[in-house]
């Protein structure tokens, strides 16, 4: 059998049993080669159809592949997320609004409504990756985990290059991980994207077991002048999500 039957077979398991799923429990399953799963595992996951969380091993689809079928906007998907909640920051801020999930070292956005306000994209849209270290979205993930957690993050996406150790030292990075687990969010400025800045804060719930961050991003002037402001916006919407939001999604 082809690795692309293989593909659409893990795919089709996801759909069947709604949950995430590990290395193990696909190899268990389908009885094929573990070194051909994790393979088929890594390309999906590298494209961004799925993303996988180092915490539980386990890995679980985006909603990227919805835009395969045209099938993102149904009333199930609409409910996946707390895109409600992300029109109303929108809307109370004029900024842009981004919303991450982690996969392994990096975060994905699965959803980004741009600002109004400003003719400079923060991100080139949906399934833009960062990594999380350098990320605000990404370190108010992070402030999620525990702190040994978090080491093993730094150091591998040093070795990787995903972050030079001399620009961000694991200190400083620790000390913006305790600052935010103390306030609530993340203030970042002009870290990935020279001249732009963000506050992000987790989430308090996962959706469909993915641990998802809120960031509010724009120009660097325009968004330092407002922290405090945008802070409290943000986790007073924080505060509102005990339970998936049926979604009001604007087309645009």
């Amino acid at each position: 059998m082809s690795s692309i039957s293989r593909a659409f077979e893990i795919l089709e398991r996801f759909r069947q049993l709604q949950r995430p799923l590990s290395l193990k429990e696909l190899v268990t399953h389908f009885g094929y080669p573990s070194s051909s799963v994790a393979d088929i595992l890594k390309t999906l996951s590298q494209g961004g159809y799925i993303s996988f969380d180092p915490i539980t091993r386990a890995y679980f689809p985006t909603t990227r592949l919805g835009e395969l079928g045209g099938w993102i906007m149904t009333d199930v998907l609409q409910q996946a997320y707390p895109v409600e909640v992300l029109n109303h920051l929108r809307m109370a801020t004029a900024d842009t609004i981004l919303l991450g999930t982690p996969n392994d070292l990096e975060v994905i956005y699965i959803a980004v409504l741009e600002s109004q306000e400003t003719d400079r994209p923060l991100t080139t849209g949906r399934r833009t990756h960062r990594p999380l270290i350098k990320s605000g979205v990404g370190r108010a993930l992070l402030s999620l985990d525990e702190d040994p957690f978090i080491e093993r993050i730094y150091r591998r996406s040093v070795a990787r290059g995903l972050c030079d150790g001399r620009e961000l030292s694991l200190d400083d990075l620790m000390r913006e991980i305790e600052t935010c687990r103390r306030d609530g969010y993340v203030f970042l400025k002009d870290s990935f994207n020279p001249n732009a800045a963000i506050v992000a804060a987790p989430m308090p719930i996962a959706y469909h077991a993915q641990r998802l961050a809120i960031g509010i991003g724009g120009p660097t002037e325009r968004i330092e002048s407002r922290v405090d402001i945008l802070a409290g916006i943000l986790l007073d919407q924080m505060k509102t999500l005990t339970q998936p939001a049926k979604s009001i999604l604007t087309h645009r």
